[in-house]
């Protein structure tokens, strides 16, 4: 197992691996159920390219993702709408779409963070009509600090966290949520 992962890490290395990364932060963010993290914390380990670099455009091509998710959450809500009308579930989206504007930027934040799936608040917050820009400028804040946080933990510590952050990232995600929670509720 050791050299498949120092065998990945080193193929990690190359100069396509920055087209893989584009590609797969983008598509995460709409449908790909590979999270960033499995491609940028090899390229960060493998030390052939610039940490923040990398990280900058693992967070860019995925926020650009996640603006292609809400745009097709947005324009494909008109063919949904009137089955939710027959269905008697337009009441119910009306609830939903109040939850999500009281409590959106909590939810897109813990989605742009953490391991949870980021996809399905993209296009949730199309569908739901949310502020474009205040939607860009939290999955920003979201995918920057969990990419940033991937990439510099990885720079600093190694191989050796990876076991870690795969173990422990959902547990430290939600204990700074709950902090973060706190502190703007108060």
């Amino acid at each position: 197992m050791k050299n498949f992962i120092f065998n990945v890490i080193n193929k990690c290395g190359s100069t396509k691996s920055l087209i893989y990364l584009r590609i797969l932060s983008f598509t995460e963010s709409i449908f790909f159920p590979i999270p960033t993290d499995a491609l940028l914390a090899p390229m960060v380990l493998s030390r052939k390219h610039n940490w923040i670099r990398i990280t900058l455009i693992a967070s860019f091509w995925s926020v650009l993702g996640g603006i292609v998710g809400y745009c097709l959450g947005y324009y494909l809500f008109d063919l949904i709408e009137t089955y939710l009308h027959q269905l008697n579930k337009y009441g119910q989206y009306l609830e939903a779409k109040s939850m999500f504007e009281t409590y959106g930027i909590i939810f897109l934040f813990i989605a742009a963070f953490t391991p949870i799936p980021y996809k399905v608040f993209t296009i949730s917050a199309g569908v739901l009509s949310y502020n474009i820009f205040l939607f860009t400028i939290i999955s920003i804040i979201g995918r920057s600090a969990r990419f940033f946080l991937v990439s510099f933990i990885c720079m600093r510590y190694g191989e050796s966290i990876l076991k870690i952050i795969n173990k422990y990232l959902l547990v430290i995600a939600i204990f700074v949520i709950l902090i973060l929670t706190l502190w703007i509720k108060y």
